[in-house]
């Protein structure tokens, strides 16, 4: 049984080491079929940059992912064993809530297998009524034992990136723009 001081520490090393390399890898090359297969590593094959702004002791960091020629805002909160993404994209051309979640319902029926669960809203930005951002939620429960757990742990860090990687993706096939910075949206 971890103290509370224990479970504090591997919950920051979760958002703040551990999740900062795993999104190093939402986009990666893959080595062409037109050369020898060789052996390539994940970190060396790597093509994200990644962001991140944590205070010490919250249960949960913000990153900027730039992958794809683009950006994405993405908050990561961990309470010892349960698991909320936040995915925030720049409200711009008509983009709401609704209109979100019809567009990526592809992206969200995949995330769904690995037992997320969803809700979008649009988030007003405080401080600037005409601005705001619309915000995907995702909630999945790790096992209670997550933190002590070294074999779970890779599996939900996994998750993570492939449906960050898939959000982006297919976000871009539908024309979103996401982006914060590039809109000029505070982040």
């Amino acid at each position: 049984m971890l103290t509370i001081a224990e479970a504090q520490q591997r919950t920051e090393f979760f958002l703040t080491a551990q999740m900062i390399e795993a999104l190093q890898a939402v986009e990666y090359e893959l080595p062409s079929f037109d050369t020898e297969p060789r052996e390539v590593q994940l970190v060396d094959a790597a093509r994200s940059r990644v962001q991140v702004r944590h205070v010490r002791g919250a249960s949960d960091a913000t990153y900027l992912i730039n992958s794809f020629n683009n950006q994405l805002l993405m908050q990561l909160q961990l309470n010892v064993h349960r698991l909320v993404v936040v995915y925030r994209v720049p409200a711009l051309d008509a983009l709401d809530a609704d209109t979100l979640a019809v567009r990526l319902e592809r992206w969200r029926l995949g995330a769904e297998h690995a037992g997320w669960k969803f809700g979008w809203r649009d988030a007003p930005i405080a401080g600037d009524t005409g601005r705001r951002y619309v915000e995907t939620y995702c909630y999945a429960f790790a096992g209670r034992d997550f933190l002590e757990d070294d074999v779970q742990q890779p599996y939900w860090r996994t998750d993570i990136v492939q449906m960050t990687r898939y959000y982006m993706i297919e976000a871009a096939r539908c024309g979103i723009r996401l982006s914060p910075t590039w809109a000029g949206f505070p982040v």
